[in-house]
């Protein structure tokens, strides 16, 4: 896989969130970063919400996906009148939930993710995610490992936000996303092994 794209199934990949595309879009939603940061937290939180309306089973995903989309673009040059960019959003959500529809479904099990790693073979799941921080960016790696490295300790967190320039919401929406990328692909790396 390229550095650009995250699997989706079916020989597709996802356009991956670059830092400059994530800062475009926190600028088109307010100047100030602060205010930046919780407009975005609201964004995906009402775009959530909307989509869970509409049925989407995966509605969190889709959000995502949607403000990426938006992001890319915002970088390649998309002009959003002012006061347009929720109406734009709504939009390509709309478009991004139209494409899931469309997409065949993975069957549900009564095991969580998690629940997949045999605990007899700790080499192969360590390999599994090796495999999958590798497929990632040095700089979506070096993220990952630096937000989880010492478990929650507020005060290295807010070092590594003021390192990347970004506020603390910022840091946890890119760890998390990289996290959910991660873990989707140790769990599909362990269901081939």
């Amino acid at each position: 896989m390229s550095n650009d794209g995250v699997p989706l199934g079916g020989g597709r990949t996802r356009w991956a969130l670059t830092p400059e595309a994530f800062e475009r879009l926190l600028s088109a939603l307010d100047p100030d970063r602060e205010r930046a940061a919780a407009a975005y937290e609201q964004l995906r939180y009402r775009l959530v919400g909307l989509l869970r309306w509409w049925g989407a089973m995966q509605a969190e995903d889709l959000a995502d996906d949607t403000l990426d989309r938006v992001a890319k673009k915002l970088v390649e040059g998309a002009t959003i009148g002012s006061g347009s960019l929720g109406a734009y959003v709504r939009g390509v959500a709309r478009m991004v939930y139209y494409e899931s529809t469309r997409e065949p479904l993975t069957p549900l099990t009564d095991q969580e993710p998690a629940a997949a790693v045999n605990t007899g073979e700790p080499e192969q799941a360590s390999n599994c995610l090796d495999r999958c921080l590798a497929s990632l960016t040095a700089g979506e790696r070096s993220l990952l490992l630096k937000y989880y490295d010492g478990g929650k300790a507020a005060d290295a967190r807010r070092r590594l936000a003021e390192e990347l320039g970004i506020s603390m919401t910022a840091l946890r929406i890119r760890a998390h996303r990289l996290r959910m990328t991660v873990e989707r692909c140790v769990t599909a790396c362990l269901k081939v092994q």
